[in-house]
């Protein structure tokens, strides 16, 4: 097992898995958390005490402060390897962002992918209406996000997925979905995560690690890049359980917040519907018009409301107060982000659903679910086609609701949503 802790655990279990089970509460039940952000933004000072801010301005402050704020505060929970995401800027950060961005080139196309699909796979899920329950993760928006991504791995992508087995071995092929999860969940648990839930991860990451090392050959080939092996293997590692993943959860998230708003759903549904079926997908307007229903329902239900950000020397952190707080070197602060996109400073209207508001000259803050400034995540136009094509997808579907009558209908795992079980409206 690859041990990533530096120092034992000083936190007593039973403690730990307290705290462990309060923080996943809190992340699968935003308005508490936005509740908190109100309180730290109205008591900013509070916030500074415990390296807390919520305000927008104060977030976006830390974010574009990558020296005196560094994202390595992700690193501890990288429990697959290095990569991007918890690196401070430097030569092999910039090699590896420049990396990514040709790997992102072959994304090109990702919203025709996604759009076959979605078709395909509402094609399935209507064929089989006599089933009672179906699951919106395992049985559609994972295959969406899997055949999207695939480009970026290019003819290596099947061997990551199966090893040497047959690539139409759905078996084998969940068993990599299952992995790469288990690995991003810990970047989301982070700290507070116990031995048990940390150990599975880093289980997972080693297999991770010898999948890439096994198809190795096959990816440089592919990647056609003059760069040590090492460099390919942390950077093809690092895309296997960063893209799909998080563009998963986040689909499900947006599914989730929408079926929690049943006038929303039936008025998508609504316009969905006078449309041509032959041509929903090809309306651009309509695909804007759901784009940012998308943006609104991240904003309510981000995968990341919280962000962590280390303190490497002694500075200052602006929360909005009259005095900005005093930061010790080694220390960490947390950004409230969700907090941030609700701030009525910068969100007019903050608290009503309104996915056609007019930002102003706070339109980047929008996207704060996907960082911030030079961090921001580069991939977000592609994972933003994806989940908008896995959405209008689901809007040509009879309607449905969550299967609450057949067992849980939303389980987790974690901090991360495993199961989303719905049934066709009229069955229920």
């Amino acid at each position: 097992m690859r041990t990533v802790a530096n120092a034992p655990d000083p936190t007593a279990p039973g403690f730990r898995r307290l705290s462990y089970g309060l923080f996943c509460w809190l992340i699968r039940t935003p308005p508490v958390l936005r509740g908190i952000g109100w309180l730290l933004r109205l008591w900013p000072f509070a916030g500074g005490l415990f390296g807390l801010v919520a305000r927008a301005h104060a977030v976006k402050g830390v974010l574009t402060r990558p020296k005196s704020f560094s994202s390595t505060a992700h690193a501890p929970d990288l429990v697959a390897g290095d990569y991007l995401i918890a690196m401070d800027p430097g030569p092999t950060y910039d090699a590896d962002r420049k990396l990514l961005g040709a790997r992102l080139e072959f994304l090109k196309d990702v919203e025709a992918v996604a759009d076959r699909e979605a078709q395909r796979l509402i094609a399935e899920l209507m064929q089989a209406r006599d089933r009672p329950v179906f699951d919106l993760i395992d049985d559609y928006l994972t295959w969406i996000a899997f055949r999207a991504i695939s480009p970026v791995f290019g003819e290596a992508a099947d061997k990551l997925a199966v090893g040497a087995g047959d690539i139409h071995d759905q078996g084998l092929t969940r068993q990599y979905f299952m992995e790469i999860r288990y690995v991003a969940g810990q970047l989301l648990g982070g700290r507070s995560s116990p031995i048990e839930m940390r150990g599975r991860a880093e289980l997972c990451g080693d297999a991770l690690r010898a999948r890439v090392s096994a198809a190795a050959v096959d990816i440089r080939r592919s990647w056609d890049v003059d760069l040590p092996s090492a460099a390919i293997e942390r950077n093809a590692l690092g895309l296997t359980w960063v893209s799909h993943p998080v563009t998963v959860q986040s689909a499900a998230l947006v599914l989730q917040e929408l079926l929690s708003r049943p006038g929303v759903y039936r008025a998508l549904r609504s316009r969905a519907a006078e449309i041509e079926a032959s041509e929903v997908w090809q309306d651009d307007k309509f695909r804007k018009y759901v784009r940012d229903h998308v943006l609104e329902l991240m904003r309510f239900r981000p995968i990341f409301p919280l962000l962590a950000r280390d303190v490497p020397r002694d500075t200052e952190l602006e929360t909005g107060a009259r005095r900005n707080a005093q930061c010790r070197g080694g220390t960490t602060v947390t950004m409230w982000s969700i907090g941030a996109l609700f701030d009525p400073h910068a969100v007019a209207n903050s608290r009503q659903f309104c996915p056609h508001r007019d930002w102003g000259n706070q339109e980047s803050l929008r996207y704060l679910v996907f960082g911030y400034g030079d961090r921001q995540c580069p991939a977000k136009e592609y994972a933003l086609n994806i989940i908008t094509s896995g959405l209008v997808g689901f809007l040509t579907l009879p309607e449905v609701r969550l299967a609450h009558d057949d067992g849980k209908a939303i389980e987790y795992d974690g901090p991360l949503m495993s199961r989303m079980r719905v049934r066709f409206a009229k069955q229920a």
